[in-house]
């Protein structure tokens, strides 16, 4: 495999990713009636900005190239809220799910160093 090959490779799960949760945070701000049926009842309705604001600058951080690290931090842990708030009020956690496992495999991807053991001397 040339080296395009290998770079188109490891970024193809990251616009993934990007795009998935860029949509994702759109169609929060719009706050269509799913939305306020299924936020409201879990009292998140008033942070529904928020939470699509804080979606778009993580995924932008996890874009760039410098702040990757913190970005894929950040979206393990919102992700990680995502599938605990599905858990807690019954809903299937497929969706949060499959995103946190993209954001894993695009991270691993473009860093395989963020996964390799560190020895202590």
């Amino acid at each position: 495999m040339t080296s395009k090959t290998k770079n188109i490779v490891r970024w193809v799960p990251s616009v993934l990713v990007a795009t998935l949760l860029s949509m994702s945070a759109a169609y929060k701000l719009s706050s269509p009636p799913s939305i306020v049926e299924l936020f409201t009842p879990l009292g998140l309705m008033p942070y529904v900005g928020l939470l699509a604001t804080m979606e778009l600058l993580f995924t932008i951080l996890f874009l760039y190239p410098r702040t990757m690290k913190i970005g894929f931090l950040l979206l393990t842990a919102y992700l990680g809220g995502a599938m605990a708030t599905e858990m807690v009020s019954g809903n299937a956690m497929i969706a949060p799910t499959i995103i946190f496992s993209l954001v894993w495999i695009a991270a691993f991807l473009r860093k395989p160093i963020l996964f390799r053991e560190v020895s202590v001397r």
